[in-house]
């Protein structure tokens, strides 16, 4: 989908994760595009229409690549700016590993024990975030569209207004957002909601994420909300609070599973599985702890309790990537993943056969789409997640229709997915049985129910989301020009 024709101001792009990251490697230096739906929607789009994107400059050679904060890119062909914000030490614990990663994440996935606030971190996310907001202040003409992203960044809207009031401001809030109760065990939880409803535009995963924000802002700041509508005015103006669900490129994932050198690798593996009658289950998970993937473990572990004719057969690969190595909550839920894994195998495993295999590193792009064509069933057990992408990328993959998906209930896929089975992560019981259901359905059901969730996702891609935003700019853009 072409959606250049929608971009008629410049637009500057705001993340924390910036699109191309410059490492150290021996004497030299690597330039890594990095992945995800956001890069993948707007880094196409900056190439083709220019623009500028704003993002923590986090790569250890990120200060030698741009000593003055601006680098060019992609590097071999440069069609945009990229502005880095250099953080310190103590910024980038203050701001990323405490106040974001330790606070308002396991509190926005309903990990209310995880919350850990710090009013030491606080003011230094907040001046974190005054340091995008000049970034983005400077570097915006006037009428700019500004399309800011996620939890590490809510203070930025409201800040960018106050220095930028002829800005147009889209806001996407990419993970959970909690229930009001919930919500208010954020101490600065009103902060957060004037931050956030700086912005024009307000974009969630659900509509329950909608739902919940505006009762927290009319409930909080008692601002007018029009709850149909998903309308607040605050401050004289109107935001508008919507429910845009992301999603992936499916076209392209279609072409990487097609690709000759994919698809002969993924044709090695099937035939390989078919020769020892095995099935394949494959699971994609940061190591962290919303992802439920210990409460999987251990459904697999009851799922070979109760069906021992399936010993020998079904293989589990779970691909599991060291995330956020500097927080002590995740390296020990790494080392956990570890330990109830080995105790699986050394239960129900034997020389032939082991039970779960783990990758413990990332893998590339198109081999990971091979996988997904590949496998029998994918498993998504999260605990809470915005959406969930990788449950739509394996959809994507499955071009031969053989597959099933099993997706946690609490998942924002599972609000599209209808035909995905749908698991209780906490349930290990339900989920054996569940697992048992799904891999003994008739081929022609299996076919039927993936090639309507291929529809599905084929027809609710990346760039409708990113269009979404784009016409909701543009709109708010014309009602300036109008005052």
């Amino acid at each position: 989908m072409d959606v250049t024709c929608l971009v008629t101001n410049p637009l500057v792009v705001v993340t924390n994760r910036e699109p191309y990251i410059d490492e150290k490697i021996g004497s030299g230096i690597r330039t890594i595009q990095t992945a995800g739906g956001v890069v993948s929607a707007l880094d196409p789009l900056l190439q083709e229409m220019g623009g500028d994107w704003i993002a923590w400059g986090s790569g250890s050679a990120d200060r030698v690549t741009a000593p003055r904060g601006m680098r060019e890119v992609p590097p071999k062909h440069p069609r945009y700016r990229l502005h880095r914000v250099f953080l310190s030490p103590s910024e980038e614990q203050g701001y990323y590993t405490h106040y974001a990663n330790q606070g308002l994440w396991p509190l926005s996935h309903m990990l209310v024990e995880r919350a850990r606030f710090s009013r030491r971190a606080w003011p230094i996310y907040r001046a974190v975030n005054q340091k995008f907001a000049r970034a983005a202040a400077a570097t915006s003409v006037p009428g700019a569209w500004v399309f800011s992203h996620d939890y590490q960044l809510a203070l930025l809207p409201a800040q960018l207004r106050t220095m930028r009031p002829d800005v147009a401001i889209a806001h996407f809030w990419h993970i959970p957002w909690p229930a009001f109760p919930v919500f208010r065990l954020c101490p600065q939880y009103q902060e957060i909601l004037r931050g956030l409803l700086g912005a024009d535009v307000l974009g969630f995963q659900t509509s329950d994420d909608v739902d919940a924000f505006l009762h927290a802002a009319h409930r909080t700041l008692k601002a007018p909300v029009d709850f149909d509508a998903g309308h607040i005015v605050w401050e004289g103006r109107p935001v508008h609070v919507r429910a845009i669900p992301i999603s992936v490129d499916f076209d392209a994932i279609e072409s990487l599973v097609r690709h000759p050198r994919i698809a002969r690798w993924t044709g090695g593996i099937r035939r390989k599985l078919a020769r020892r009658d095995r099935i394949l289950g494959i699971s994609v998970d940061r190591a962290d702890y919303t992802k439920g993937i210990v409460p999987r473990l251990q459904g697999i572990r009851e799922f070979f309790q109760r069906y021992p004719e399936r010993r020998g057969q079904v293989t589990f690969l779970q691909i599991v990537v060291p995330t956020r190595s500097e927080v002590q909550e995740y390296r020990n839920l790494y080392h956990q993943v570890e330990e109830e894994t080995r105790r699986l195998n050394r239960e129900f495993g034997d020389d032939d056969w082991t039970p779960v295999i783990t990758i413990r590193r990332h893998i590339d792009r198109a081999r990971l789409m091979g996988l997904f064509r590949a496998a029998d069933f994918g498993l998504v057990s999260s605990l809470f997640d915005g959406m969930n992408l990788v449950a739509k990328e394996f959809v994507a993959a499955q071009i031969e229709g053989r597959g099933v998906l099993l997706l946690s209930e609490s998942a924002g896929a599972a609000n599209e997915l209808a035909d995905a089975f749908p698991i209780n992560p906490l349930d290990a019981e339900g989920f054996a049985s569940t697992l048992h259901e799904a891999l003994n359905i008739p081929p022609a059901e299996r076919h039927a129910r993936m090639e309507r969730m291929r529809e599905h996702v084929q027809q609710h891609t990346i760039y409708d989301w990113l269009q979404s935003i784009l016409l909701a700019l543009s709109e708010v853009s014309a009602a300036y020009a109008r005052e």
